[in-house]
């Protein structure tokens, strides 16, 4: 089964004439452990997937399945701890808490539904996106590279089914973006994290194993990566 089944997707913005049509009856099946890039140009309705994907947008019309839930026939409460514990989300801008340290941080997901129990991973997390000896540093004590590396293993933390990133080295220089990269590409492999990252960089798109290319609000390509 698939980690995510997107059917007859469609989000229409505006009213009485004025409609602008984001997506248009999109169909997208993902597998677990796939890292996939969506790439399109501005306004072409990849980061209106993202979003709807995330539960962060409603759609007009269509289904997204994850892990074979329907996401938008469940009730808020419902809907609200499926985002929480199978969607990790990750934006170029980090939202960390300034008065919680990076441990504090990466664990707030998980301590929000009081079940943190997982030493184990969060060492492990810690490590490969080399933050160790940054445990107890506050978000201004460290560079945005390393408030990016925090983020991505916040949105980890609970295991999620699906891992979305929106254009995640936007607000970082070209060495971070690779380093960024690099690390997303060992998170996919070494836990078969699924990755499904918004781009306009096709440089780091190649990361990924899969390529989708967006314009219109319509899939124009969907090809598989070496």
């Amino acid at each position: 089964m698939e980690v995510l089944s997107v059917k007859n997707l469609s989000k229409i913005y505006g009213i009485h004439g004025n409609e602008v049509k984001a997506l248009n009856n999109i169909n997208l099946d993902v597998k677990k452990g796939e890292f996939i890039a969506i790439i399109g140009s501005s306004g072409s309705g990849k980061s209106t997937l993202l979003h709807i994907i995330g539960g962060v947008d409603n759609p007009t019309s269509g289904k997204v399945y994850i892990n074979g839930e329907d996401l938008y026939a469940l009730n808020d409460n419902k809907q609200s701890l499926l985002r929480r514990t199978e969607i990790g989300l990750i934006y170029q801008f980090y939202n960390l808490i300034p008065t919680l340290n990076v441990r504090e941080n990466i664990i707030l997901p998980s301590e929000i539904d009081g079940k943190f129990k997982d030493d184990d991973y969060l060492q492990s997390l810690i490590e490969l996106l080399e933050l160790t000896n940054r445990e107890k540093h506050l978000p201004n004590e460290l560079s945005g590279g390393q408030q990016q590396r925090v983020s991505i293993a916040r949105a980890m933390i609970n295991h999620p089914a699906i891992l979305l990133c929106d254009e995640p080295t936007g607000n970082l220089d070209s060495k971070n973006s690779q380093e960024i990269m690099r690390l997303l590409k060992e998170a996919n492999l070494k836990y078969n994290q699924t990755i499904i990252m918004v781009t306009h960089d096709i440089s780091l798109a190649n990361y990924a194993n899969r390529l989708i290319h967006i314009e219109d609000g319509v899939i124009i390509s969907d090809e598989e990566l070496a």
